[in-house]
């Protein structure tokens, strides 16, 4: 192998390693509870079917995930599933992601695409709140993987293999995968019009709509106006909700893949990229017009905006070629050429698809008319864009410290330890590092063995440092399938657990049903059932839940954490607010009504931390002893 290629393939693995160190494991989070629910679903029925999230139905029916996530839990427990399936994901994400670069792309450009894949965030959809590829465990990452292995086979003009691996996506996540075969049939239909003749499964899909058929019967189905509103307050997928900055995002993606369309001098990839742009566009007026103006409930949950996804990834892997020749041109294709790169750096914020727009223009537009640029302004230019970096690295690192050291208790103090958290913050810290390392690299491309030492010692790093979770975190998960549980001697199996402030508590802890919490808020776009009910019980627990906050306000202010707490009068009120509700959790202790209590165990640790005691509290007994002292009063 020649010094160049060699040089490619070993910046290609490090852009492989910098994928890993933007994302890093942090545990169950975010979606990934919600599949811990749905595979606790399939290993203990009889608890969880009555559990709010699958009350009124979920889509888990739809999906075969978690069925093996269960199988998966059950054989190794839920640390080592979510462990393990995020890792074999990612792996899985870069193999597919390396296939489509390596077919689609020029020799000279391949290595840079990954280096772009790897350092975005790859965010969609209202304020940025899906990744592809994201770091916990949810059936949307092998769907994608699945997708983009589709691409790849479209791009080897193997269509029916393609279409059959997203068929097998759609297995996984139906809604993730919809975009891949949407392509497939547009590109089909391309080829013989014949393939227009699918159009006619509408026909059966519409009669067993009307006979009520699941789910088919969300065609003729319509939020009314309690439930919208509902759903706009908890949810994302009315896209007139969404932020500007989201809205942003989605223009300037649809704006890079059209003029990567019509740049293509490959006819082939040309009509790929022309196919998913129409397809795209006709998906988000789509889900404008049946979702955002008729309300309708099978749009909705089709949530077709989320092709965004496959349009901000395939946009970015044919940026590359785009941006060496640019940078390589006339100093107003390299100022072009530099918005570009902070665009795939930031564009979840505004200022990143600002410069995303701003950089098509003056490379498509203003360099074909011959504009001109002096060597000043660009130079200012240029370093200017550095310390928007510098300060949106800044800005965002500072929210990262914070949120961690609010939830490990954790003081993050001295300078190495800050160091450290600048240069695993994303997307600059592992840039910066993957740039010293390439730099590395190139100094020693003519011997193999030192490439190859400089790689081992960077999987080592990585390897050791992927594991970010807290403390509390791996505890929590630690917790084995058939038990003991936390507070599962006291607490029934049908009993309705409150755990104050977290939403995986009384799932994995406690092995018990959940009475209220952000995440199943998930479910109240598809089933009215949920949303209702989910509204009543939070409305039961908002006091509750307002008492706390400030309380915690108050002694952040007084910088004494035991200056006000939760009384027992309003733990009282919430119980008797809803016969339901049979424990609640608090990390408060109420003198003389405590049940039981549990703490992590001190070995169970790596380093000294604010440990949270945790109270359990039953609303039968409390109500019962009030009731006896007002009596006696």
């Amino acid at each position: 192998m020649d010094t160049g290629r060699r040089a490619q393939w070993a910046i290609a693995a490090v852009a492989a390693l910098i994928f890993t160190w933007t994302h890093p494991y942090n545990g169950i989070r975010h979606d990934g509870m919600l599949y811990v629910a749905q595979a606790l679903k399939h290993v203990d029925p009889t608890v969880f079917n009555g559990d709010l999230f699958f009350k009124y139905g979920s889509q888990d029916s739809f999906s075969i995930f978690g069925r093996a996530y269960a199988f998966a839990v059950v054989t190794l427990g839920f640390a080592w599933s979510s462990l393990a399936g995020v890792l074999i994901g990612q792996l899985l994400f870069i193999v597919a992601v390396g296939l489509l670069v390596w077919r689609v792309l020029p020799e000279n450009s391949r290595a840079l695409a990954c280096c772009i894949l790897a350092v975005t965030a790859g965010t969609y959809g209202s304020s940025s709140i899906f990744h592809f590829a994201e770091p916990f465990l949810t059936a949307r990452t092998y769907a994608e993987v699945l997708v983009v292995f589709g691409l790849a086979l479209i791009a080897h003009r193997q269509l029916a293999a393609a279409a059959a691996v997203c068929m097998a996506a759609a297995l996984i996540h139906p809604l993730m995968a919809l975009a891949g075969i949407l392509l497939c049939w547009a590109l089909a239909v391309q080829r013989h019009r014949g393939w227009l003749r699918l159009l006619v499964l509408g026909v059966p899909a519409l009669i067993f709509g009307l006979l009520g058929v699941a789910p088919f019967d969300r065609a003729f189905l319509f939020y009314d106006a309690e439930w919208r509103q509902l759903v706009d307050r908890h949810n994302f997928v009315f896209m007139t909700s969404w932020p500007l900055a989201s809205w942003l995002a989605l223009v300037a993606d649809l704006a890079l893949l059209g003029v990567l369309a019509f740049r293509q001098y490959d006819a082939y990839f040309s009509l790929l990229l022309k196919a998913l742009f129409v397809l795209a566009s006709l998906c988000i007026g789509v889900a404008l017009l049946g979702s955002d103006v008729f309300s309708n409930v099978l749009v909705t949950s089709l949530q077709l905006w989320r092709v965004q996804w496959l349009v901000h990834l395939v946009g970015l892997v044919f940026l590359a070629p785009e941006l060496l020749r640019a940078w390589r041109g006339t100093r107003l294709e390299q100022l072009a050429a530099a918005l570009l790169v902070y665009a795939v750096l930031f564009q979840d914020i505004t200022t990143g698809s600002l410069a995303m727009l701003m950089g098509l223009l003056l490379l498509y537009v203003g360099a074909s008319r011959g504009w001109q640029l002096s060597r000043f302004t660009l130079h200012f230019s240029v370093a200017c864009l550095m310390l928007a970096v510098g300060y949106n690295w800044w800005k965002k690192t500072g929210l990262t410290t914070r949120i961690g050291e609010y939830l490990t208790g954790v003081s993050v103090v001295g300078p190495i330890d800050k160091a450290g958290i600048f240069l695993q913050q994303a997307p600059v810290g592992p840039l910066l590092m993957g740039l010293i390392t390439i730099g590395l690299i190139w100094c020693v491309r003519r011997s193999s063995a030192a490439v190859g030492a400089i790689l081992v010692g960077l999987i080592f790093v990585t390897a050791t440092n992927w594991d970010r979770r807290s403390e509390i975190t791996e505890i929590v998960e630690s917790t084995s399938v058939q038990g003991p549980h936390v507070f599962s001697d006291i607490v029934p199996p049908d009993a309705e657990v409150y755990w104050q402030g977290d939403a995986l508590a009384p799932w994995l802890l406690m092995h018990r049903r959940s009475y209220a919490s952000g995440v199943q808020a998930a479910g109240l776009v598809f089933n009215r059932g949920t949303a209702i009910e989910l509204d009543r019980r939070r409305d039961v627990t908002s006091a509750f839940d307002v008492q706390r906050e400030i309380c915690g306000l108050l002694n952040a202010l007084r910088e004494d954490k035991g200056s006000c707490e939760p009384d027992v009068s309003g733990l009282e009120l919430t119980c008797e607010a809803d016969p339901m509700l049979g424990y609640i959790v608090m990390p408060t202790k109420l003198e003389g009504w405590v049940l039981a209590s549990w703490a992590p165990r001190k070995t169970d640790i790596r380093r000294d931390g604010n440990l949270k005691t945790y109270y359990l509290y039953s609303c039968a007994q409390l109500i019962a002893k009030s009731k006896t002292i007002d009596h006696r009063l």
